[in-house]
C-alpha cells in the first residue's frame, strides 16, 4: 500500500505523523515498511541519520524527485507499505504522488486559517487525480487540536467539510496537540517505542487514526 503523507502547506506536522504511523505499523504490528522521501527538504532523512546515531533500528529510506510514480510502485511489490513524504506546498511532486498513492493523508490544525484557506487548491488538486487514478482515497485530518474539551474549533470545522461532499472527507478520530510527538520526533523515535504511561492517550490516537482509515 502506498500511503501518501503531503498538503499545500509546510508546517503542519505531515513529516511527524508520517513517522509516528510509520513506527507504530513497524513495531507493533510487523509490517515491512520503507520510506520514499519526494520533499527536497529531507526532513525524515534527518530523523532517520538520528536513530543511526543513538543506535536504533535502521529505517528503510528511499528519495525520488521525477520518477517517483515508478520508484513508489517498485517499492511497494517489496514492502507492506510505502510512506510517501511529499513537500508541503502545491507542486510537480505532490502531482506525481497523487498519481500512485492508495490514500492520501492531508493534516490540517482547525485553529490555523492559514491551513484552512489552502483546503480549496488542495481538494481540487487531489479531486482532478482521483479522475485519473481511480484507487486514490484522500482524507483530511485534524492535527494539533486543542485538549480543552470546551474548544469547538475542530468540531465545527469537521462537521462543516463533512457536510459538504465537495470537500474531503474527516475521520472522527483526530490528533490532539502533545508534547509526545515532538519529544519522540525529536529524539528519532516514535511514540510507539516509549514504555511509559505518559505517552498512552499520544498511542491511542495513532492506533485509532490507522483502524478507521482501514490503513491496516
Amino acid at each position: 500500500m502506498i500511503l501518501m503523507f503531503g498538503s499545500h502547506k509546510g508546517g503542519v506536522g505531515k513529516s511527524t505523523m508520517l513517522i509516528m504511523i510509520l513506527i507504530y505499523l513497524m513495531n507493533k504490528r510487523g509490517k515491512k515498511c520503507a520510506i520514499l522521501e519526494c520533499d527536497d527538504q529531507r526532513s525524515i532523512k534527518d530523523w532517520a541519520t538520528e536513530r543511526i546515531n543513538l543506535g536504533l533500528s535502521t529505517i528503510d529510506y528511499f528519495e525520488s524527485y521525477t520518477s517517483i510514480a515508478d520508484k513508489a510502485r517498485k517499492l511497494n511489490n517489496t514492502y507492506d507499505y510505502v510512506f510517501l513524504d511529499s513537500p508541503g506546498k502545491k507542486s510537480p511532486e505532490f502531482r506525481k504522488g497523487l498519481s500512485c498513492a492508495d490514500v492520501l493523508l492531508s493534516f490540517i490544525d482547525p485553529t490555523a486559517q492559514i491551513e484552512i484557506n489552502t483546503l480549496a487548491q488542495l481538494v481540487a488538486d487531489v479531486k482532478e487525480a482521483q479522475t485519473l487514478n481511480t484507487k486514490l482515497s484522500a482524507w483530511l485530518i485534524l492535527n494539533r487540536c486543542p485538549t480543552d474539551p470546551r474548544d469547538t474549533e475542530a468540531s465545527s470545522l469537521r462537521s462543516m467539510l463533512n457536510d459538504d461532499p465537495d470537500w474531503l472527507p474527516v475521520p472522527r478520530q483526530r490528533i490532539f496537540y502533545r508534547k509526545a510527538y515532538k519529544t519522540a520526533y525529536n529524539t528519532g523515535m516514535g511514540v510507539h517505542e516509549y514504555n511509559d504511561k505518559s505517552r498512552n492517550k499520544a498511542r491511542a490516537e495513532i492506533e485509532l487514526l490507522v483502524k478507521e482509515l482501514k490503513i491496516i
